[in-house]
């Protein structure tokens, strides 16, 4: 994403390889959708398969409750896409209902509970002999990530422009009579508490800095730009073959172990310079091999740019499994029309020392079948 001033227009924003939606002071929504290439026949459209590479986006949201039957329109508008998916979560933490927390409570009472602040005690009005001045914990709801729940529900009710999903926030809101709207929504943040009774929040909280802060996802504003959410498409695409992969190699019988993002690994000794392979497979005979992915239109191995090869040549040579000669990287590049999906017949590529780079072209339409493919590949059959 950069600056420019293209001929006859003026200074302009030109957006590589990110989606979601720009919002304009005057309420204009720009949508920026991927180009998704979906073959002929296919049950699925564009949309449809974005919303389900969006569900596994990892970036400081998870998306994991992502409802689609509360998605059946293909023109539904992104934004309210990512409303819905707000709306989801806090659905679900309304049916396992809002947590309390203790409140420090100062109050004038006739039966002592608590502590008695001493300090106020002596200086009190005489008139009011029978009264204490009290210091107690309270039991409420109304703690600071069920006042930033409620505070985005107001104000995507407020923006909304779909009729379900303004019912559905009005309807949950009725859970947080008891909550009051944050006042100050950094100074709540930062109140936030992150254990294990706090979980469900987790998501929600995420939720509340992109809606009410504008972080987690990459933003900028201007004079006409009320407001933007995108998403870098590279990481779309890695996070949703990754937990995929993931997903369906746990009941693969020759895969020990699968890591996302997988650490431990450097360019050079002395720890300088991390490796972090977007998919790290250990088959149950000892052999490694690395996936990593590219959010990039190319048709053959002639297309692949000088540095995409050199950072699989390291991944190759430093993620060799022990006591093995050959080491095998596969880039996973999403499928389009002009190649055949799967992996690419002619497209391996081995260097002199061992290290063996396959492509492997992913159906993003039929990610069942792909990823079926795409476990045989790696486990050798």
């Amino acid at each position: 994403m950069h600056l420019c001033s293209p001929k006859g227009i003026g200074e302009a924003i030109q957006l590589r390889n990110y989606v979601g939606v720009v919002e304009l002071r005057d309420g204009l929504q720009i949508e920026i959708l991927p180009k998704i290439d979906v073959a002929k026949g296919s049950a699925e459209d564009e949309r449809t398969v974005f919303r389900k590479m969006l569900a596994e986006l990892g970036t400081g949201v998870s998306f994991k409750s992502l409802d689609f039957a509360n998605l059946a329109t293909g023109k539904l508008p992104l934004f309210e896409v990512f409303i819905a998916m707000f709306l989801d979560e806090a659905a679900a933490l309304v049916r396992k209902g809002l947590k309390s927390a203790y409140v420090l409570t100062e109050a004038e009472e006739q039966f002592v509970r608590g502590k008695i602040d001493f300090s106020k005690e002596a200086r009190k009005n005489p008139v009011h002999a029978e009264r204490f001045h009290l210091v107690y914990g309270e039991l409420k709801v109304d703690r600071p990530e069920n006042r930033l729940v409620k505070t985005a529900l107001l104000k995507l009710r407020k923006a909304s422009r779909d009729g379900s999903n303004d019912r559905r926030a009005t309807q949950l809101l009725e859970s947080f009579e008891g909550v009051s709207e944050s006042r100050n929504v950094d100074a709540d943040l930062g109140r936030c508490v992150c254990d294990r009774s706090t979980r469900a929040y987790e998501t929600l909280i995420a939720w509340c800095r992109v809606f009410l802060k504008g972080e987690s996802f990459t933003m900028f504003r201007g004079k006409d730009v009320a407001t933007a959410l995108l998403f870098p498409m590279e990481k779309v695409f890695e996070d949703y073959v990754g937990k995929r992969f993931k997903r369906a190699a746990i009941r693969c019988e020759a895969m020990r172990r699968v890591d996302l993002q997988a650490r431990g690994q450097w360019l050079f000794d002395g720890r300088q310079i991390a490796l972090r392979p977007d998919v790290l497979c250990t088959l149950r005979d000892g052999g490694l091999v690395v996936l990593d992915t590219k959010w990039k239109r190319v048709f053959g191995k002639g297309d692949l740019s000088p540095a995409d090869l050199h950072q699989m040549y390291a991944y190759g040579q430093r993620y060799r499994a022990e006591g093995e000669e050959m080491q095998r990287v596969i880039l996973l590049y999403p499928w389009h029309e002009g190649v055949a999906p799967g992996l690419a017949k002619s497209g391996r590529l081995t260097s002199s020392d061992g290290v063996q780079v396959d492509l492997f072209f992913v159906d993003l339409a039929n990610m069942d079948a792909a990823i079926s493919e795409l476990l045989m590949v790696v486990e050798g059959e």
